[in-house]
Formats: structure tokens, C-alpha cells, sequence
């Protein structure tokens, strides 16, 4: 993994995001990806997919999909340093990896984790 840094984070961000959203870094496990690093932007209507490239340096793609749209949600946080969040949207099935701590980003993972299981998932 490279290292991330939240500045940066924020600063691929800033054109997509709005100010009641909660942001975070994951792993896309899902067919329909464009790279294999991806920032999540949610809040209470749409979720941001920014597909980043290799070095984690630039957006390569950006998908929104209302809230409403999600359907099958499935929200596993095991035992370990992870969780797992997949959903289905218009027949296409989406999943993600998402660490619960990366050092580098302070507690921006669990902010965007908790926000999810609590207002979104459940």
C-alpha cells in the first residue's frame, strides 16, 4: 500500500464533495471497477465513487448513485481491522473493503464507517 496522506485525500476530493459528506479510503472487489483504490463520499442522498489511479495521485473515473438506488445492502465488520460493504444497483453488484484505521488518516475511516452502519446500512 502507498502511503496516504489525508491532505491529499481531501484535496482529490474537493471537487465532488459536499459539506455534510463523510469521506473515506477502500479497496473496490467488484466487476464493474476502474482501478483497484477508490475514495468514498457519502451523506444522506448519494454516494461519490472516485476511482483512483495506481498511485493513488488523481481521480480516473467518478461514479454517483442516489441512496435510494441501493438495494441488498450487506454491511460485515469482522473481527479484524476491516469491513465489508456491498450493495446492488440496477442489477450491477458493487463491493468494497474498507479499513476501520489507517493512521495516516486520522479518524476519518471510522467517522465514514459509523455514518454508514448507523444512517445508511441500517
Amino acid at each position: 500500500m502507498f502511503f496516504i496522506r489525508k491532505k491529499a485525500m481531501q484535496r482529490l476530493a474537493e471537487p465532488y464533495r459536499e459539506p455534510d459528506m463523510f469521506m473515506c479510503y477502500a479497496t473496490p472487489q467488484h466487476l464493474h471497477t476502474y482501478s483497484t483504490r477508490a475514495l468514498l463520499l457519502v451523506n444522506q442522498d448519494k454516494l461519490v465513487v472516485l476511482f483512483l489511479n495506481l498511485f493513488s495521485t488523481r481521480v480516473v473515473h467518478c461514479s454517483e448513485l442516489a441512496i435510494a438506488d441501493l438495494q441488498e445492502q450487506k454491511f460485515r465488520s469482522g473481527v479484524g481491522l476491516e469491513a465489508v460493504w456491498s450493495f446492488q444497483v440496477n442489477g450491477a453488484s458493487w463491493r468494497f473493503q474498507i479499513m476501520w484505521t489507517i493512521l495516516t488518516l486520522g479518524s476519518m475511516q471510522r467517522d465514514f464507517l459509523e455514518f454508514l452502519q448507523f444512517r445508511i446500512v441500517n
